[in-house]
């Protein structure tokens, strides 16, 4: 299976990264938030209506749910599936890597 790349749009923070969707999974509970792959903005859902501020003194971007890192082993980028049982899929792209 070839590896895809799912995005949202591109950044209207930075204009240059694409607005990807990241899982974090904190106490069996799967978290999904838009994370800008360049400069590492963060919105809740994929309207992207609110930018998150959600980073530690070391800058850091962190999961607003658990406060996690989004580069932590508990964080990955969202598959398919994911997107779907967020019940994101319509509002994503999806492209060959």
């Amino acid at each position: 299976m070839s590896s895809q790349v799912i995005y949202v749009e591109s950044c209207p923070v930075c204009g240059d990264g694409l607005c990807r969707i990241r899982i974090c999974i904190h106490n069996q509970r799967m978290t999904g938030i838009v994370l800008c792959e360049e400069c590492e903005a963060i919105w809740t859902d994929p309207a992207m209506r609110a930018r998150v501020l959600a980073t530690s003194d070391d800058d850091t971007p962190r999961c607003p749910d658990c406060d996690q890192s989004v580069w932590s082993g508990n964080s990955h980028w969202a598959n398919v599936g994911e997107v779907c049982l967020l019940g994101w899929f319509d509002r994503v792209h999806i492209v060959p890597e």
